[in-house]
């Protein structure tokens, strides 16, 4: 799978990315895959190349259109605060918007936060890194916002096992 990776930068209105203006390319496969402010190009670069690994891996073009963003660590609690949510998950998604959102602790140590994220998912960086994409991949190709569901489907997507959503079935994950 190919993907066209350029800098981005945007404003997350009330938490929720709200559009891609002139800076984001769309895919063949409609992945988009986007920084938020504060990135610097290198680190920006490194870390989606990182993640278009991981979406590679599970397909991730099966989802259709869909956006990921990279959040700075430094911005991640108060967006989740704003949105109600978990500040000890360093991803989400918005369906409907067909968004995710990962933070930058899950691509690169960040001494508090990284520490943080050890101490409540008791998981390596890299372990915790492909949990949350393949859970919020989970999200994205059920169109389903149950976290159990997701969960589920995410370990299937690990295991490389036949995941399924409702009457979808998805084969298997290459090893």
């Amino acid at each position: 799978m190919k993907y066209s990776i350029k800098m981005c930068c945007f404003v997350i209105f009330s938490g929720i990315f709200t559009g891609l203006g002139n800076c984001a390319d769309t895919t063949p496969t409609g992945q988009r895959l986007i920084c938020n402010t504060g990135y610097k190009v290198p680190e920006c670069l490194q870390q989606l190349n990182t993640l278009r690994v991981i979406l590679d891996h599970y397909h991730a073009e099966k989802l259709g259109t869909w956006t990921w963003v990279l959040v700075k660590s430094e911005d991640w609690k108060p967006i989740v605060r704003r949105l109600g949510g978990n500040t000890d998950s360093p991803a989400f998604s918005v369906v409907e918007k067909r968004q995710t959102f990962l933070e930058e602790a899950l691509f690169t140590v960040e001494v508090t936060r990284t520490a943080e994220l050890l101490k409540v998912w008791s998981l390596s960086q890299e372990q915790l890194l492909d949990l949350a994409v393949t859970h919020e991949l989970g999200h994205g190709m059920c169109q389903d916002t149950n976290e159990f569901r997701a969960d589920e489907f995410g370990r299937l997507l690990r295991q490389g096992k036949q995941t399924q959503c409702s009457n979808r079935s998805f084969g298997r994950a290459s090893p």
